[in-house]
């Protein structure tokens, strides 16, 4: 028998619906320089390392494509889209928060987003307080599809990767929690899972609502050994 003890959470498209906030923000920014993102572009972005999001802009609009100006309308843009439409949360995650926290499990986010966004993204879902632990892609050497976030968030909690439930919309994000040994749960957000993916990870839930009555089981009873469901 496996048991759980502990929940580790993914930051956008799980806790919170934020891809279309920073969809909206890129978007911005590109077209500051003249630049269409298009979707696909997009879906190829979602859940990348920050280093690997770059070398793909430089491929889509030329290696003289203006990254740190980039990077710095995309900062300006995002903050106003926050202030504007502020940050939905993902349906059923505070109720399930909230349990979690009430019956001592410990939890943490492990985002491939920079400390400074993050904080203020949860901070804007009113989440923040949830999370004493938040571990981000500027702490660690090496981004998703590497374990090394959410290694970090594990031994934080002070738990063994393999007793951690881990949450994920991505497929990097997903591929990242399986090497760490976390009991992977996916969520897929804006982008369905390619048939490795899928065979990858130990679930796959259609929504939040699912995933989270899943957590419950899982925590309360864990999981026999055996071929994966």
């Amino acid at each position: 028998m496996r048991i759980f003890t502990a929940v580790v959470f993914d930051m956008d498209g799980v806790l919170i619906d934020s891809e279309p906030v920073i969809r909206r923000a890129a978007g911005l920014a590109g077209e500051d320089f003249g630049k269409t993102l298009t979707d696909a572009l997009y879906a190829e972005l979602i859940g990348l390392p920050g280093p690997k999001v770059e070398a793909a802009l430089l491929s889509a609009f030329g290696a003289d494509f203006r990254l740190d100006d980039y990077r710095v309308s995309f900062q300006r843009h995002y903050r106003a889209q926050i202030d504007t439409h502020g940050m939905r949360t993902k349906p059923g995650i505070t109720t399930l928060l909230a349990e979690l926290l009430a019956s001592g499990v410990p939890i943490a986010v492990a985002t491939q987003t920079r400390s400074g966004n993050a904080e203020m993204a949860l901070e804007a879902a009113g989440l923040r307080h949830y999370f004493p632990v938040c571990i981000t892609g500027d702490q660690v050497a090496n981004g998703k599809p590497a374990p090394d976030i959410f290694l970090r968030a594990a031994a934080t909690l002070a738990v063994d990767p393999t007793a951690c439930i881990a949450l994920e919309d991505s497929e990097v994000g997903a591929h990242a929690a399986v090497g760490a040994g976390m009991w992977t749960l996916m969520i897929p957000d804006l982008k369905q899972p390619s048939a490795a993916t899928a065979a990858l990870v130990h679930e796959i839930f259609p929504d939040m609502p699912a995933a989270t009555a899943r957590v419950r089981h899982l925590l309360r009873h864990g999981v026999t050994p055996g071929p994966r469901p």
